[in-house]
């Protein structure tokens, strides 16, 4: 007798979860639970009005948003223990058997954006994962380490801000690159890093592609779209050519890497349907924030002096740049449903 399709949908997922050991996350501040607040820089969220709605006394935890990420959602999803950033002192010697969150608000793929930002860049968090390995096999052993990081899932979602920052706003690197010649470059970073953490025992990835970034509050106000918040077309189209050269590009490298799983994650096409049709989904604002005029406050702009929406759940986005807890409930939704199968 064979189960009916949700029921069978239910045991597939209940079966996925319970076959990771661990999480890893590296990336920006769509995955950054808390890393930049023991770093200096101006990019974080450590202030109100971030975490507005933060399950545990409605703090500031430096996630840039009004409550959880990603990683937090997930992680639950997948019936392990939340992956603690790897700065904080505070980190219990046990809790790195569960993996680790090495993600840093304001980082990118390329090297120049967190040197800009005073940020973890990709290559300093892969050293961070490197000095991980070594703790672990030492709390673990070399048999159990070895075991928890074959079994792990590694997530990596950055690139946003190398585009935005280094090429849109302050055009440093367009003066090197035009646009493909600009995404070739980011792409070869994280291809090398996937092959990094594969050398050292990963075996399971998800790599998310760009967010829309033309239809963020904070590019389309910078637009001449401002005055109509229309998504900024060109910057949409851009994205669009990124996220398809990187889709064509992991199966070739899970190829070359034996007994690897990659599996692409679509933010931009979920995001734009949602953007699209606000009301269809519950949403009543889809092109400004919620933190004060919703134009351009993000990070040190949105702050404790900057009112905030009656509703939040009802916005798309939290701040000029980054969504609200629901929008990361959908990603998170659309990873277990569609993403996580594939690496079976």
């Amino acid at each position: 007798m064979s189960l009916p399709f949700p029921l069978l949908l239910l045991f597939l997922q209940l079966t996925h979860a319970s076959n990771f050991t661990a999480t890893f996350f590296f990336g920006d501040s769509t995955l950054d639970t808390g890393n930049n607040n023991f770093i200096s820089t101006s990019f974080n969220g450590n202030h109100a009005p971030y975490g507005v709605n933060f399950p545990v006394n409605q703090t500031c935890t430096g996630r840039f948003s009004d409550a959880l990420l990603v990683p937090d959602l997930l992680t639950s999803s997948l019936n392990l223990t939340l992956s603690p950033p790897y700065l904080n002192p505070q980190l219990p010697p046990d809790e790195i058997l569960t993996g680790v969150n090495f993600a840093s608000a304001g980082s990118g793929y390329d090297e120049l954006t967190s040197n800009l930002s005073s940020t973890l860049s990709m290559s300093g968090q892969l050293s961070m994962f490197q000095e991980y390995l070594g703790r672990l096999k030492e709390m673990a052993g070399e048999e159990e380490g070895r075991r928890i990081v074959e079994g792990a899932l590694f997530v990596f979602s950055a690139g946003g801000n190398d585009v935005i920052f280094n090429y849109y706003v302050l055009g440093i690197r367009s003066v090197e690159y035009d646009m493909s010649g600009y995404q070739d470059f980011l792409h070869g970073i994280l291809m090398d890093a996937l092959k990094s953490v594969y050398s050292h025992g990963g075996r399971r990835f998800i790599v998310a592609g760009l967010p829309p970034i033309g239809c963020l509050p904070f590019q389309i106000t910078a637009s001449k779209n401002a005055i109509r918040r229309t998504c900024v077309d060109h910057q949409i189209s851009d994205t669009i050519a990124y996220n398809s050269k990187l889709k064509k590009l992991l199966p070739q490298l899970q190829e070359s890497l034996p007994g690897s799983k990659i599996a692409y994650l679509d933010i931009t096409d979920n995001v734009l349907e949602i953007i699209n049709n606000p009301k269809k989904y519950g949403f009543e604002e889809a092109k400004r924030g919620c933190c004060g005029s919703g134009l351009m406050e993000v990070g040190p702009l949105c702050n404790i002096m900057s009112p905030v929406c009656k509703n939040v759940s009802s916005f798309v986005f939290f701040d000029a740049i980054h969504p609200s807890e629901r929008i990361y409930r959908f990603v998170t939704d659309h990873i277990m449903n569609n993403v996580i199968p594939q690496l079976y």
